[in-house]
C-alpha cells in the first residue's frame, strides 16, 4: 500500500468475510519479461535505484517513468528520485532527470516523485489558438520541507524548469503532496488548463510564454480542501486527504477527493462542486482511485476504485451521481485464489487503455487466518500478502479477466508486491505490448526493489 499506513495496520489482520464469484482467469499473456531492475546503471554509468516504480507515461514516441525511494534504509543519503526514459524498444533505460536535493544534514530533500502526466496545450490563457503545440511532462515530488514544486519538462529541448505550488507543515506519517495531473479545455473560454491535485485542493496552470516551463501556477487554489470540514470524508483520515485522479467526460472535467467525486463548471469564473460519495466507505486511506472516463454497453460514465477492505470497482453517473457495482473485486479475489482477501488497492495512479479494454494493477493484503493455497508467492508482511505481480483487464460492459507478471527479476525473483502502473508501448512493431512497473514498501525497509516488465496481450 502506497505511502503512510497508520490506523490501518490492527483492521487489516481482522478483515475479510469469504464470498463467492466466478472469475474469469484467462491463458495468460506472452512473454513476461524483466525489462529493468533498480540497481542498474545507464548508458553513461549512473546509477539507477529505488525501492518503487511509481508512474510510467508515454510522451512524443517515449516512454518515461517514475521512480521513488521511500523507505530506503539501506541508501537514505543516496541519489534523489528519478525520472528515467527509453527511447525505442530494445534500448537500455537511461536518467532524464534526478532531483538530488539535499536538506541540511546530507539527506534527501526529494524521496519520491508522487505524481507524473503528459500535458499539450494548443491554446492560452483567453482561448487564443497557440501558433504550435507546446508539450509538457509535470511531475512533483515528496519534498520533506512540505514545500510543493510542479517541475515540467520542455519535450523539444529536454530542459527541466520548475513552479512553487504551495507549503504547508508536515505530518505525522504523511507528508503533503501533489498526488495526480489532469488536464482540460475550459468549454466556455477556451482555455487549455492544467490541473494539480494536492493535499490543499486542485491548482490550475494555462499557457504564459513568460512563465517558467511555459506553463503559469495559480498558486491559489480553484478549489480548497480546507473550507471542507472532515464530515466531507467519511472513512479516512483527514491528515492524508489525497486528490488521487482526473477524468473527463461529456466535455467536463472530474477529481476524485478521498471517497468524493467533484465535477468543475467552466467559464470565468470556474467552481467545483460535489457530485458523489462513496456510500459504503470503511476504511481507506486514499479512498476513490483511477477516475476513467467509460464508454461502452453501459453508456457514458465514470469508472472508479475503492481502495480498502470492502475493495470494489464502482460505476457513476456523470450527470446523476448514481453508482452501481462493475466488480466486487474481493469476491473475485477470494474465489480465484482459494482464499479470503484484507485491504485491496487497484489502480494507484489510472486505469491504462488497451484499445477498448483497460489495464488495472493490484495490491492484496491476506489475513493471518485465512488460507494460503499452494502456488502463489505468500510473504508475511503486516499479517499476510499475495506478493504476485496482478492486474485485471476489464472488457467493454465490464467483464473482467485477472492476470499475474510472472517475469523473474534478480534479487527478489516474482516478489513483485504491487503492479503500481502499466501503460500501452509507443514504439513501432511493438503492437498489443504493454509495459508494467512497481513495487509497493508499505511501510517496511526496503532497496533496490524497483521494477519494470513488458508482456504481449494476445
Amino acid at each position: 500500500m502506497a505511502d503512510g499506513r497508520g490506523m490501518k495496520l490492527a483492521l487489516i489482520i481482522a478483515a475479510a468475510i469469504l464470498l463467492v464469484l466466478s472469475p474469469a482467469r484467462a491463458a495468460e499473456p506472452a512473454n513476461y519479461e524483466p525489462v529493468w531492475s533498480a540497481g542498474t546503471a545507464d548508458a553513461g554509468g549512473n546509477r539507477i535505484g529505488g525501492t518503487e516504480l511509481r508512474n510510467l507515461v508515454v510522451q512524443d514516441g517515449k516512454l518515461f517513468a517514475a521512480n521513488g525511494y521511500w523507505m530506503d534504509k539501506a541508501d537514505p543519503t543516496g541519489a534523489g528520485p528519478q525520472i528515467l526514459v527509453l527511447d525505442a524498444a530494445g534500448r537500455p533505460w537511461r536518467i532524464d532527470h534526478e532531483f538530488d536535493d539535499r536538506v541540511f544534514n546530507g539527506r534527501r530533500r526529494h524521496i519520491a516523485l508522487s505524481a507524473l502526466a503528459s500535458v499539450t496545450f494548443r491554446s492560452d490563457r483567453r482561448g487564443a489558438a497557440l501558433g504550435a503545440p507546446v508539450e509538457r511532462l509535470l511531475t512533483s515530488t515528496w519534498d520533506v520541507t512540505g514545500r510543493r514544486m510542479v517541475f515540467m519538462r520542455d519535450n523539444t529541448t529536454g530542459a527541466w524548469s520548475g513552479a512553487f505550488l504551495a507549503h504547508s507543515t508536515p505530518r505525522p506519517n504523511f507528508l503533503p503532496q501533489i498526488r495526480s495531473f489532469g488536464f482540460h479545455r475550459d468549454r466556455q473560454t477556451g482555455a487549455d488548463t492544467a490541473f494539480a491535485g494536492d493535499t490543499d485542493g486542485i491548482f490550475t496552470g494555462v499557457f504564459d510564454p513568460a512563465a517558467p516551463g511555459q506553463i503559469s501556477w495559480n498558486t491559489t487554489p480553484e478549489l480548497s480542501t480546507q473550507g471542507l470540514g472532515a464530515d466531507q470524508f467519511p472513512g479516512l483520515d483527514r491528515r492524508g486527504l489525497r486528490i488521487s485522479s482526473f477524468a473527463e467526460s461529456r466535455g467536463r472535467i472530474y477529481a476524485a477527493i478521498g471517497q468524493q467525486v467533484w465535477v468543475r463548471d467552466d467559464g470565468p469564473s470556474p467552481r467545483w462542486r460535489h457530485l458523489y460519495t462513496n456510500p459504503q466507505p470503511h476504511f481507506g486511506e486514499t479512498g476513490l482511485r483511477g477516475l476513467t472516463a467509460v464508454s461502452d454497453p453501459h453508456g457514458d460514465y465514470l469508472l472508479a476504485a475503492v481502495e480498502g477492505m470492502q475493495s470494489r470497482i464502482v460505476r457513476i453517473d456523470p450527470v446523476t451521481g448514481s453508482d452501481a457495482t462493475d466488480l466486487d473485486l474481493d469476491q473475485m479475489l477470494d474465489t480465484a485464489w482459494g482464499t479470503r482477501v484484507g485491504y485491496v488497492i487497484s489502480a494507484y495512479n489510472d486505469m491504462a487503455a488497451a484499445g477498448g479494454d483497460l489495464l488495472i494493477g493490484l495490491e492484496a493484503y491476506i489475513p493471518p487466518a485465512a488460507p494460503k493455497p499452494a502456488g502463489h508467492n505468500w510473504i508475511d508482511l503486516h499479517g499476510g500478502m499475495e506478493a504476485g505481480g496482478w492486474f485485471l483487464i476489464r472488457h467493454p460492459g465490464g467483464h473482467y479477466e485477472l492476470h499475474q507478471i510472472t517475469a523473474r527479476f534478480p534479487g527478489f525473483g516474482e516478489n513483485l508486491v504491487a503492479v503500481r502502473t502499466l501503460a500501452a508501448s509507443p514504439f513501432p512493431g511493438e503492437k498489443s505490448v504493454f509495459y508494467a512497473g512497481g513495487y509497493d514498501c508499505n511501510e517496511m525497509p526496503a532497496h533496490d526493489t524497483a521494477w519494470i516488465a513488458r508482456f504481449m496481450l494476445r
